[in-house]
């Protein structure tokens, strides 16, 4: 779907994405998401918006794969699992889990959570802190 610019003029390939069609996903429990967009090129390879519910998350194994995840939580607390370490990530923090890594999230607080998920080419590194 195409959108329409200042003056009303359409910007060819600009998306509008519903945001209330949320879908269950295979192999997880309690955690519905919905596409951010229909295809992407370059480094990003896909991206979703989910919803999770006290207790959800996944995948109910944890998994590992070539792509990168860059995890944005823009409503209550999550908890990443990577290879050995749990690390909690907060409203409004970001983490991003390189390819490779054996990975799973999970929504251990009382409270829903909604999160950004971005898959990313491997290649793909963590920015620089500023302060280095």
């Amino acid at each position: 779907m195409d959108h329409q610019g200042p003056q009303g003029r359409v910007r060819p390939g600009a998306q509008l994405t519903c945001m209330d069609a949320f879908s269950p996903i295979p192999n997880h429990a309690g955690f519905t998401a919905r596409p951010l967009f229909a295809e992407a090129q370059g480094i990003l390879k896909k991206g979703a918006f989910a919803k999770m519910e006290p207790g959800g998350g996944g995948p109910l194994s944890p998994h590992r794969h070539a792509h990168a995840h860059l995890f944005i939580v823009t409503r209550g607390t999550v908890t990443v699992l990577m290879e050995e370490e749990e690390r909690t990530v907060r409203e409004h923090e970001s983490l991003l889990v390189p390819g490779g890594v054996l990975h799973a999230v999970w929504n251990r607080s009382p409270e829903p959570a909604e999160i950004v998920g971005l898959a990313l080419e491997a290649s793909c590194t963590p920015p620089i802190p500023s302060n280095q």
